[in-house]
This record gives structure tokens, sequence and C-alpha cells, in this order.
């Protein structure tokens, strides 16, 4: 017998205790250190995962408890200051998505590759001019070297999610891959590239924002890319596990 209104309550639990080892203790910092220039890290996925099965509001609620957690154990032990827009930005994570994979929209097969193809197009095109232009690339304590390897793997992300979307242009299901693909650069781009900035600011006015934009741009197709080829096989498995078995009884 199936209980869904236990089933979604504590699903989503596990979902954000999941989330917050991911992100503490599956995260690459560049460079190593207590205060990493730049860090990459799957953490959202879960609440990704909680918004679109059980909707927005679950989506939203496991973020903001995600993040609060992941603060209280972890955050507080590192001296970080509690930022409620770092908390929003986690509640996006689970709303926004979700709402957009969960809403039909009249052509949204062809809408999404070709939004897909220009967001490639633009981060291919920026990795490449970061990857010839280094020196454009601020960091106090990257080395050349280090940048170099960076807008590499940046550039071929770049052309892994043209490829993606490329591979699953017919794939058919519950869930279209180009919406998936879109929602998660559209969703990376709103939090990483203006959200996260502008609350560095408030925090530190004397944070440039322009300044540190190329890190975050070259960031943005390595994270996006793992995203995705994690999130396809995820809900395909959860959709599965979702459905009710014909001997179940009600």
């Amino acid at each position: 017998m199936r209980n869904k209104r236990l089933q979604k309550p504590i699903f989503t639990g596990m979902l954000v205790a999941i989330g917050v080892v991911l992100s503490e203790f599956l995260a690459i910092s560049l460079p190593p250190t207590e205060n990493p220039v730049i860090r990459f890290s799957i953490g959202y996925l879960p609440i990704i995962l909680a918004g679109v099965f059980y909707g927005p509001v679950y989506g939203g609620v496991a973020g903001i408890v995600q993040d609060l957690v992941g603060f209280f154990l972890f955050g507080i032990a590192h001296g970080y200051a509690f930022h409620p827009g770092y908390t929003l930005n986690a509640a996006l994570y689970g709303v926004l998505p979700a709402i957009l994979i969960r809403t039909a929209i009249q052509g949204e097969r062809r809408l999404f590759h070709v939004l897909n193809y220009v967001a490639a197009a633009v981060l291919l095109g920026l990795s490449t001019w970061y990857f010839f232009d280094i020196e454009a690339v601020y960091s106090r304590t990257l080395d050349n070297s280090s940048k170099l390897l960076l807008s590499g793997f940046a550039l071929f992300a770049a052309l892994g999610i043209a490829a993606l979307n490329f591979l699953m242009r017919k794939a058919d299901g519950r869930f279209q891959p180009s919406k998936l693909i879109f929602a998660v650069v559209a969703m990376y781009a709103l939090t990483s590239l203006f959200l996260t900035p502008l609350w560095l600011w408030t925090v530190n006015p004397g944070y440039s924002i322009w300044l540190n934009l190329p890190l975050r741009l070259l960031k943005m197709p390595i994270e996006a890319t793992f995203y995705v080829l994690i999130l396809l096989p995820a809900l395909n498995v959860f959709d599965k596990l979702d459905r009710p078995s014909d001997t179940s009884i009600e």
C-alpha cells in the first residue's frame, strides 16, 4: 500500500540529506584551500529532483531546509556568515526548474532545442576567447596553467551541451531532455551569474562583479553539463520508482 501523503515528505527529506552530503563532501575547490576561488558542486541536484517530482512547493521547501541545515552543520564551523540570499538561491533551484519542466508549452521541443544551441554557442565562444586570452580571466590565486585548464574544460563542456541537445533531440518520455537542459542552464545563469555576485557585493561592496565574471562563465558549462548528465538518468529512475506497480493495493 502506498501512502502518498507520507511518501512525499519522507522522500523529500531523504533528498535534502543527500543534497547536504553532496554539497559538503563531493565538491571540488580551486585552489583546494579554505577560501577557494571557484567551487564545483552538484549539491542542488536533489532539490531539482524534489521540485520536478513533487512540485515547486516541495522543491522550494527542500531548498530552504537544505541550505539552513548545511549552514548550521558545516557553515558555522567554516566561519561563514549567514545570508538569506543564498537560501533564496537554493529555493529557486527547487521552484523554477519544476515550474518550467512541469508546464506544457506549445512547440516546446523545437523552441528549447534552438535556445540550447544558442546558449551552447555563446558559452563555446566565451570559453574559446578565454582559452586564447587567459589574462582576461582575473584571479589572485590561480596561475595561468590552472586558468588554461579550466577554460579548456569549459570549452569541451560547452560542446558537450550542444552534443547532448543533438543526441536527445528525438527522445520521448515524461521529461523532455531539451527542456531539462534549458532549465539547468537558465537556472545556473540566474543564480551564479547574477544573484550570487549580487549577494557577494552586498556583503563586500568592494567585490567587483564584472572582474570576477569570467571565472563564473567558465564554471557554468562545466557544472551545467554534470547536472544534465546526472539528472537525465536520475529522472528516469525516479519516474519508474514513483509509478505504482500492478500488484499494489490502494
